[in-house]
């Protein structure tokens, strides 16, 4: 009876061991800093929202003090995805000045925050008038801290840029070249292989821009204009790409 009696004290101390090792493994394993979820897929195609209308789930903000544009979902039967688009009419009297180098209108989707985004959507300039430029917010802390993906249609460039505490670096700049179609499609993906983060941004299905940097870090997303281009926009995805960060260090050789 005695021998019986240890012996299940013995299994059942096994048990408790092991339990605790495997939650042990748990709370050592890295956790994505600031990842709102694993699993982030959305598609705005702002067809449910009302023609004259701000889009419901996004909040409007401006770079620089100056009039705030006015982003608005109309009708158009020949958007990409009817019956709507998403429309932004902007002044920046002034811009490309010192006291205005960019001014930039942004909308960030509320609620959500991306590490390592996917992120794409259609773009058209609505007339042949002043030049501006349309893009991606991606890794948006407020109104004064995140990265864009701006592209010029009227000049087919590419600029990507930095904004801290409100000052706006150029990261890179590139030309792009357009396809013979009215909607172009910018995208934007952030992902890291062997713990380095890298961005690759392409336009109308070609690689435009490729850079390699530490990590980025995680953050809000949205639309962005610049200057007073009148732009629409369409189509706008938004995928959390799976982490390839390894779970812990690689072996020492």
């Amino acid at each position: 009876m005695n021998i019986l009696l240890t012996q299940e004290r013995l299994v059942n101390a096994g048990s408790l061991l092991a339990v605790g090792l495997i939650w042990a493994v748990v709370a050592a394993a890295p956790v994505l800093a600031e990842q709102a979820s694993p699993d982030l897929r959305y598609f705005w195609r702002f067809d449910k929202d009302k023609p004259g209308d701000a889009p419901a789930g996004f909040s409007a903000v401006m770079l620089e003090e100056g009039q705030m544009g006015t982003w608005k979902v109309e009708a158009d039967p020949q958007a990409p995805s009817v019956p709507n688009r998403l429309a932004v009419n902007a002044s920046c009297p002034g811009a490309g000045s010192a006291e205005k180098p960019a001014c930039l209108q942004v909308l960030l989707v509320d609620g959500l925050t991306y590490e390592y985004p996917d992120l794409a959507v259609r773009v058209k300039m609505a007339s042949e008038g002043p030049r501006g430029g349309a893009g991606l917010v991606f890794r948006a802390k407020d109104a004064r801290n995140f990265y864009a993906a701006i592209v010029d249609l009227a000049a087919d460039s590419l600029e990507v840029v930095h904004v801290v505490d409100g000052q706006l670096t150029v990261i890179g700049r590139e030309p792009v070249k357009r396809r013979k179609t009215d909607w172009h499609l910018l995208r934007v993906q952030h992902n890291t292989i062997l713990s380095k983060d890298f961005l690759e941004i392409s336009f109308d299905g070609q690689i435009a821009f490729t850079h390699w940097d530490k990590k980025l870090g995680a953050g809000q997303i949205g639309l962005v204009t610049r200057g007073d281009a009148a732009i629409w926009f369409d189509n706008f995805d938004a995928v959390q790409l799976f982490s390839q960060r390894p779970l812990s260090p690689p072996a020492a050789y």
